[in-house]
């Protein structure tokens, strides 16, 4: 059997379930922050988050079939092993930076609310 073939859908399976869940998560639970965000605007609060999740879930999963291309050809269980832990493992640091980048921008505009509902 060809190792590649093997890592292939090892990799794409176990990073899709990964991207999968973690979007779900993210939008379950956030939209609370949205809807903190925007308080007298549900609509526009759900909106957003499914926009959200569109393009988490576009810019994840092509990164990681984009991904696919750049493998060497990998000649044993132990090199198939290190590079999965290795991929998988960057997919997951990805996903925190990002995760950590929306709240940043959530932390901002909620800010920037309460400083123009004050004037």
């Amino acid at each position: 059997m060809n190792l590649n073939i093997l890592a292939y859908g090892l990799y794409f399976g176990i990073t899709a379930f990964i991207i999968l869940r973690i979007g779900w998560l993210f939008y379950h639970f956030g939209a609370v922050y949205l809807h903190d965000l925007y308080p007298n605007r549900p609509d526009l609060a759900n909106s957003l988050n499914s926009i959200l999740l569109i393009g988490y879930y576009l810019l994840n999963l092509g990164y990681a079939a984009l991904n696919l291309s750049s493998w060497p050809q990998l000649q044993s269980y132990s090199h198939l092993l290190a590079l999965l832990t290795s991929k998988i493992g960057f997919i997951c640091l990805a996903l925190g930076a990002i995760h950590f980048a929306n709240m940043l921008w959530v932390r901002l505009l909620k800010k920037e609310n309460t400083i123009n509902t004050n004037l």
